[in-house]
């Protein structure tokens, strides 16, 4: 295949197009001008002139898709079991760096947007605007800015700390105007953070609607971190458009999250990392967590997928061994978890992009930009084919060939880094 480096018409033809909704015709097309698509069509209908002038890409034998999108990531984050003092201990330019890096890593790992959902001191919002003007090619960024937490509450340390419904309107207030795209609340507690209870609700009601109000009236949806049946029930009387992690989502909730449209972005790679390396110096009462709550999360997962519920993917990449660039793994997980691989690949594509509220992404379609991934084999059949960055064949953003220009991602992982012996739990 002949891959440009640059951003000129291409024409995809002989494979097989996901289009975020299913699976098209044989014999279907893809025409890409001015980094947006321009025609989805039969090969014979297209102008010859059309393409005369593209870069004509045989895809026979892969399945070309829209670029992935992750609803859940934390970019400035570095993995290791002692991310939150990593991050309070680097100086704000490396971490600006080190944004733009992941950023760039999680781009050549198929997925072409992300939401990052809270970062160290605004430093997102910068990267997001030079990434966003296409001064640096990497996953295109919506931000949220800081994330809003009680005093002492899950991610204190990174957050802004609130106790009362003015405090959660100023700080609503204060990201908005550091230029936020989106509102992070943490309702409940978190298994990162020591001394608080994932279960426990600790946004009250009145907090939570004064801050879901004042988002909307800006205009931003609003994503709350929600672990616990409690925190969950608040979030969704209060309007928000996403519940984050959903460990505790009971048949009531199931029916209220469907009937309200609201999405979970399930991000069950967080806890399955966690698990998988408990044995790498990976704190004793971390590891005890995850050992509680997995099988409540999967259980609460299965229960909205069998009914029908909306939900969008979303990794929690940043979190101990859960790297940037593997994002796509989230797929495999939710298939083993349930859902079927169309189910998985359209949370990843249209359900998506239809929560962060992007009406040209998540699709192959006219008007649409050129964010795709192309795969061998047929993603629909077997999610690995999507899952696994070695069956990527190409990736493109706004039609650039990434692969062309930052080269295919590595198969090897640096060891996380830890600053101290100690723990810090």
């Amino acid at each position: 295949m002949n891959h440009p480096e640059t951003s000129g018409a291409l024409w995809f033809y002989g494979g097989a197009v996901f289009d975020g909704e299913c699976m098209l015709p044989e014999g279907m097309g893809v025409l890409v001008e001015q980094r947006r698509i321009t025609a989805v069509a039969e090969v014979t209908s297209v102008a010859p002139e059309r393409l005369q002038r593209a870069c004509h890409i045989d895809t026979r034998g892969a399945t070309l898709l829209p670029g992935l999108i992750d609803c859940h990531v934390h970019l400035c984050s570095t993995s290791d079991p002692d991310f939150f003092r990593t991050i309070l201990e680097s100086d704000r330019a490396g971490l600006a760096l080190h944004m733009l890096q992941m950023a760039q890593e999680t781009l050549r790992g198929g997925v072409t947007t992300v939401r990052d959902l809270g970062c160290f001191e605004f430093i997102d919002m910068p990267v997001r605007d030079k990434i966003n003007a296409g001064e640096q090619l990497a996953a295109s960024l919506l931000c949220a800015g800081k994330s809003i937490t009680v005093t002492g509450g899950h991610a204190w340390s990174l957050s802004i700390e609130v106790d009362d419904a003015a405090d959660i309107i100023a700080a609503v207030r204060e990201n908005i105007d550091h230029g936020a795209d989106v509102i992070k609340l943490i309702a409940t507690g978190g298994v990162a953070t020591p001394n608080v209870d994932p279960l426990t609700a600790y946004l009250s009601s009145e907090m939570l609607n004064a801050a879901v109000a004042e988002a909307h009236r800006h205009g931003k949806r609003v994503a709350v971190h929600a672990q616990g049946a409690e925190g969950i029930q608040r979030a969704i009387e209060a309007g928000a458009a996403s519940i984050e992690h959903g460990f505790e989502i009971t048949d009531a909730l199931v029916e209220r999250m469907v009937d309200q449209g609201v999405w979970l972005v399930p991000t069950l790679r967080a806890l399955e990392r966690t698990a998988a390396t408990a044995d790498q110096r990976m704190p004793a009462e971390l590891s005890q967590r995850v050992a509680r709550f997995s099988q409540m999360q999967q259980d609460s997962f299965r229960r909205l997928v069998s009914a029908n519920g909306r939900i969008a993917m979303g990794t929690d990449a940043g979190t101990p061994f859960n790297y940037h660039g593997d994002n796509a793994r989230e797929l495999e997980l939710m298939v083993e978890a349930g859902m079927t691989p169309l189910q998985a690949l359209q949370s990843a594509t249209r359900e998506a992009a239809d929560l962060l509220d992007l009406s040209d992404r998540g699709r192959i379609a006219v008007g649409y930009d050129a964010d795709l991934l192309l795969v061998s084999g047929d993603p629909t059949e077997n999610i690995l084919q999507a899952a696994h960055k070695e069956h990527h064949l190409a990736v493109y953003e706004r039609g650039f060939d990434v692969f062309g220009i930052l080269g295919r991602p590595s198969s090897e992982r640096t060891s996380a880094r830890f600053l101290h012996d100690d723990s810090p739990f």
